[in-house]
């Protein structure tokens, strides 16, 4: 007895078969390469996006701390001079001028 031949669908089912497995070496690294975007490369770039945006502020803070840090330090600088207290002090004493600020003193300090 003869096979009998196989069904058309059945061969076009094999061919498609035949057909995905000899393309395999290209969508199984295109397929990982979809991944890669999907679940790689698109948080690293929202991660990357929320830092730049973080370092901004950071970087705006730094800047205002060093510009305290600085002014504190003019401060810190006017306060251990002997002269400036001994200024301060004339004026607390003197109940005609005001009192000495560091304000007032910064003025009368500028040209």
């Amino acid at each position: 007895m003869s096979q009998p031949a196989p069904a058309p669908w059945r061969r076009q089912c094999l061919g498609a078969l035949r057909s995905a497995l000899l393309w395999t070496p290209v969508w199984v690294p295109l397929v990982f390469l979809a991944q890669l975007l999907v679940l790689g490369l698109r948080p690293a770039f929202a991660e990357r996006a929320r830092l730049d945006a973080a370092e901004a502020e950071v970087r705006a803070r730094v800047e205002g701390l060093r510009a305290e840090e600085a002014q504190l330090d003019g401060e810190a600088r006017m306060l251990e001079d002997d002269v400036y207290r001994e200024r301060v002090r004339r004026s607390l004493v003197d109940p005609e001028r005001p009192p000495l600020t560091l304000e007032r003193a910064r003025a009368a300090s500028k040209p």
